[in-house]
């Protein structure tokens, strides 16, 4: 099993910002040797967006601690 970590930004420049932050996830996941399966962006609307992480499950509950996911749930392989 994966899990997806999700963070959620409303407003105007809502894709911008989750674009933005994905940069931070990135450097953060590079310097603490955080292996992600994947990484994203998705526009939900045009005052809302997200962005994500898919990692390994045995590695949520920790992320979640340091990384302050809005959402996080289980995803299938």
């Amino acid at each position: 099993m994966q899990a997806k970590l999700v963070w959620n930004f409303i407003g105007e420049g809502a894709l911008k910002t989750a674009e933005h932050h994905l940069v931070h996830l990135k450097e953060y996941c590079q310097r603490e040797k955080v292996e992600v399966l994947e990484y994203g962006t998705e526009k939900q609307n045009d005052f809302s967006a997200l962005s994500f992480m898919i990692v390994d499950k045995d590695l949520a509950a920790s992320l979640r601690v340091s990384l302050k996911p809005h959402q996080g749930f289980l995803v299938d392989s």
